[in-house]
């Protein structure tokens, strides 16, 4: 099929004014570490770098920088730095190409015609193209160094994401191939569907509710494959319509009087073969039974919409395409209905196909694909496929919420089984996360990447199953995005770990990521000393207007190697400060010593107004994890509850004149309630 001259500007329109200006006040701390590392890296003084991505996330500020020639990009390379804290660089990774010639740079064909010759090439003509971007890049995956077009082609009758590239000076294409991500090798034959029309609507949420299997219906019913319990040609039956979970949907579109899947996350989409449009429908209920291709459909939205909201709202870890306005769009029919799924990097998309068990209808396939889209987004575009890094993520992301389903024992082979509905039967032969080779691997039968990537996921689960799922879940999210387009398992490891340092987790789970690390052979380097302090702490003085000093030995937290850190501080415990500002020093010591400081802020003693506040009740004292506070409150009034070092854990305004407040995540001990508007304060004890 032919692009127009029009259609073609408009794609390189957008392709100019959709990349979002980066900007940190850390580039220039960033550009001195690479200038003081550049003979180390072997720079070449007519190579430059552009800030192209900059992550601020839980885990620190990540800079991105793309290596340049004469202002044109140099594919698949670039140097990654992330900082800790203040302008302290606390890892770095790089896919810098020292071999990049120094050509010129000024193409002798144009864009569009780079364009008709790679869809001459793909052979477009009897297909709609979907989506198309063309860049002027630096090739230097073989030798010699040219100037080429690099285009990326999506046809709704050819699934998959095309790359081609196109010598910009010879028009010669240099490089086809399919780039989008597959959750597996093996394909079987497609089921026919039928076409149904597509249709478009405007944001407007409500709520929903639907039917759906979590994770498979084999776990669910905890049964296995065979039976009943098998594809059959997508039939249902009384045994699987019961293995189906009534669920809740936080967001569905509901724009006059249509429901459709959309929520401020997740998006249904039609863009591959077969087209069986969007299921939308005049009802929040979305129940089917798995012969209604609409099961599928909203089976895949829920779980891509639940790990969604749990990385960003649960976690809080910042992670949404760079496209399509920051929601994930997904085909819960594709891929011309072949037995396989896989993500787009190009427009950041998901496909799910239809084979012997559709796709879409396994948690693990969704989340696997879906683990795809967080390595693309968190990198800025620039996951890794090395060693099956990109596979062996998909699995662990796919493993770990399956494993908090709590729906096999530790004893069952399933327990480990990665894609236990749609793989481990006749269909293909799936994978599992307790696997016993050790990285590296040699020989074509272990290097293919998705059994390449069981190392990774089986390390990661193993990791998971000591300091638990939510600490294993941030530090693999924030440890990818240290990562390039090049880095290996080994190296993601050291960047799943320095992650965990960065965002404090105590020295012990930085020892259980080492030591399972070094079991799957990733030879991980003992941790340099680190001492972490808290920020500035302000503290109310007792009614002498004293305060004694506790420890904060446990809130620096020292890393170190074996957690053999000794920990000091100044002033010493127990001394009597009053009213004022003190810095404090913690030092850590293990052979080396390390130090960090911060400002103890002591404040005047607040005396207890009881002829404002005598009415003021407050039960159960002591309370496990809920108080009631009732009195006579000033209008909107602010209460404030400090702990014994002053530090504030609650705050909120009251709103009538018996407040609730839940207290059940406090640590066991004192702490002080206090009345803003009054100046009083009353005292409580959490068991």
């Amino acid at each position: 099929m032919k692009l127009n001259l029009h259609v073609v500007l408009l794609l390189l329109i957008f392709n100019v004014f959709t990349i979002t200006a980066q900007v940190s006040d850390k580039e220039a701390s960033a550009r001195k570490w690479i200038s003081e590392h550049s003979k180390e890296l072997n720079i070449q003084p007519f190579h430059t770098f552009k800030l192209s991505y900059v992550r601020k996330s839980l885990a620190g500020e990540t800079l991105r920088f793309q290596q340049m020639l004469n202002d044109v990009p140099v594919y698949d390379s670039e140097i990654v730095i992330n900082f800790s804290e203040g302008n302290e660089v606390a890892f770095s990774s790089n896919n810098y190409d020292v071999s990049v010639d120094n050509i010129l740079t000024i193409p002798n064909i144009s864009s569009q015609t780079a364009i008709g010759i790679s869809n001459a090439k793909i052979n477009t003509n009897d297909g709609k193209i979907l989506s198309q971007k063309v860049k002027l890049v630096i090739y230097n995956a073989e030798k010699p160094t040219r100037l080429a077009y690099r285009i990326t082609t999506q046809i709704d009758n050819r699934p998959g994401d095309w790359e081609t590239f196109v010598d910009a000076n010879t028009s010669e294409v240099i490089s086809l191939k399919d780039i989008a991500i597959y959750h597996h090798n093996e394909k079987h034959p497609s089921k026919k569907k039928s076409i149904k029309k597509q249709s478009k609507s405007v944001v407007a949420f409500t709520t929903g509710r639907a039917m759906v299997y979590d994770a498979d219906p084999l776990s669910y019913a905890h049964v296995a494959y065979g039976g009943n319990y098998s594809d059959n040609s997508d039939a249902t039956n009384t045994d699987l319509d019961a293995a189906r979970k009534l669920v809740s949907l936080p967001q569905v579109d509901l724009t006059s009087g249509v429901y459709r899947l959309k929520s401020q996350y997740v998006d249904i989409a039609d863009f591959e073969s077969p087209n069986n449009g969007f299921f939308t429908q005049s009802t929040d209920d979305f129940s089917f039974t798995r012969d209604n291709d609409a099961f599928e459909a909203v089976n895949a939205f829920y779980h891509l919409d639940k790990s969604m909201r749990y990385i960003n709202q649960t976690l809080g870890s910042v992670c949404v395409p760079q496209l399509n306005g920051g929601v994930f769009q997904f085909d819960p029919s594709g891929l011309s209905g072949a037995d396989n799924s896989h993500y787009i990097p190009s427009t950041e998309q998901i496909a799910f196909g239809e084979g012997c068990v559709d796709d879409a209808e396994d948690a693990d396939v969704i989340l696997h694909e879906f683990g795809h889209g967080i390595h693309d987004w968190v990198t800025g575009g620039h996951s890794s496929s090395s060693t099956g890094l990109g596979e062996g993520s998909g699995d662990y992301w796919a493993m770990s919420y399956s494993r908090s389903l709590n729906q096999w024992t530790s004893t069952e082979a399933a327990y480990n089984w990665v894609f236990s509905w749609d793989g481990h039967n006749e269909c293909w032969g799936g994978r599992i996360t307790n696997y016993t080779r050790t990285y590296p691997q040699t020989g074509s039968t272990y290097t293919e990447i998705h059994t390449y990537g069981q190392i990774w996921a089986t390390a990661l689960m193993k990791i998971f199953d000591v300091i638990g799922r939510t600490k294993t879940d941030k530090a693999f999210i924030e440890g990818l995005a240290l990562t390039n387009s090049s880095s290996n398992q080994k190296t993601a490891a050291v960047a799943v770990r320095q992650a965990a340092i960065n965002m404090n987790y105590p020295c012990a789970d930085i020892q259980t990521m080492t030591d399972k690390f070094n079991a799957a052979g990733y030879g991980m380097a003992a941790v340099t000393l680190k001492i972490n302090c808290p920020s500035d702490q302000t503290v109310t003085a007792d009614s002498s207007n004293n305060f004694t000093v506790p420890s904060f030995a446990s809130w620096s937290n020292a890393i170190s190697a074996n957690c053999s850190a000794v920990v000091t501080q100044s002033p010493a415990v127990g001394a009597i400060l009053t009213p004022g500002t003190y810095p404090v020093t913690m030092t850590a010591t293990s052979g080396t010593t390390a130090t960090c400081g911060f400002n103890l802020i002591v404040t005047p003693y607040l005396a207890v107004v009881q002829n404002i506040k005598e009415n003021v009740v407050i039960f159960p004292n002591p309370a496990k994890n809920q108080i009631t506070i009732k009195g006579e409150f000033d209008a909107n009034e602010n209460i404030t509850i400090y702990n014994l070092l002053g530090q504030k854990v609650i705050e909120r305004n009251s709103i009538s004149n018996e407040e609730r407040i839940d207290v059940s995540k406090l640590e066991s001990g004192v702490y002080t309630i206090y009345f803003n508007a009054s100046k009083s304060s009353y005292k409580f004890v959490k068991e």
